[in-house]
């Protein structure tokens, strides 16, 4: 018996772009996936050119960046004029031939997961009729990506959990040790102590870690300053600001900046979630 492989998540998001460009008002759709800081767009259907392929866009910049700083849709009638939006891209939007453009990002389980577009090659007047399937398809895509997330979560946890043979009091005791290493190694002036310091708890971050290596890979461009690991260290273990700095002798001002720094490197809304966010991508035990 043939036995028929479940779609990659690429897979998913060329379907929605097909199914977008062939059953809306928009005859153009393209997106991609986030990874780490950024999205790179590789799926395309109803492009004219190639010169869409491999755009890599950032929060915040463009049309595009500008709907997964907000995690809501985005829409210009006119690209090319439009005083809204940077335009870092027009190089390859414009040569596309893209006239108007609605940007969404795809939200799984709460953390952006992508961007999907839907454009015209002429005039779209703005209707929230004709924009209306394409956010719906794009809201199915990330609804679908939560359960897949999930699903892998509980996996990797399970095969983690059996593959170390811990209980979890001993684990948070593990965690427990690795924030004060962390806290001693803050202190230590000189580099190559530090730096031995920072190399032990990496060995108990890979030995505790709930990632795998094709979970990892997704996001191995992410990468915490030491300092937003010594924080975040410390927010795992429940610790206030307050607290956290006091151990880390830092004001609790500055705390709150590597507190917000790493969150948005993690694209978590609450510290709870960087924490999460962390250890499934291996950067926290």
């Amino acid at each position: 018996m043939t036995q028929i492989s479940e779609p990659s998540d690429f897979d998913l998001i060329q379907q929605a772009t097909r199914e977008i460009a062939s059953s809306t008002g928009f005859s153009l759709s393209f997106g991609g996936l986030t990874s780490g800081i950024e999205l790179t767009v590789n799926a395309f259907s109803g492009a004219r050119t190639g010169k869409l392929d491999g755009l890599k866009v950032r929060k915040e910049r463009g049309l595009g960046g500008l709907a997964m700083a907000q995690r809501s849709p985005r829409f210009t009638r006119d690209y090319e004029h439009s005083p809204d939006i940077t335009h870092d891209y027009d190089g390859a939007v414009l040569g596309e031939g893209v006239v108007s453009l609605l940007a969404i990002p795809i939200i799984a389980g709460g953390r952006l997961r992508g961007l999907i577009y839907a454009g015209s090659h002429s005039l779209v007047e703005p209707d929230t009729a004709a924009a209306r399937p394409a956010v719906a398809i794009a809201a199915a895509l990330g609804n679908e990506l939560a359960i897949r997330d999930e699903v892998t979560r509980r996996l990797v946890a399970q095969r983690s959990h059996q593959s170390r043979g811990l209980s979890p009091v001993t684990e948070e005791h593990l965690r427990e040790q690795f924030a004060q290493l962390r806290q001693v190694a803050a202190t230590v002036k000189d580099r190559d102590v530090r730096k031995k310091l920072h190399d032990i708890g990496r060995g108990l971050t890979d030995a505790l870690s709930v990632g795998d290596a094709e979970v990892l890979s997704r996001e191995r461009s992410l990468k915490l300053s030491p300092r937003e690991t010594d924080v975040l260290s410390c927010v795992a273990l429940g610790y206030s600001n307050s607290r956290t700095a006091a151990l880390l002798s830092l004001t609790e001002q500055t705390v709150k900046g590597y507190l917000g720094s790493a969150m948005k490197k993690l694209d978590a809304s609450s510290r709870f979630t960087a924490v999460s966010t962390a250890r499934k991508l291996g950067l926290l035990p």
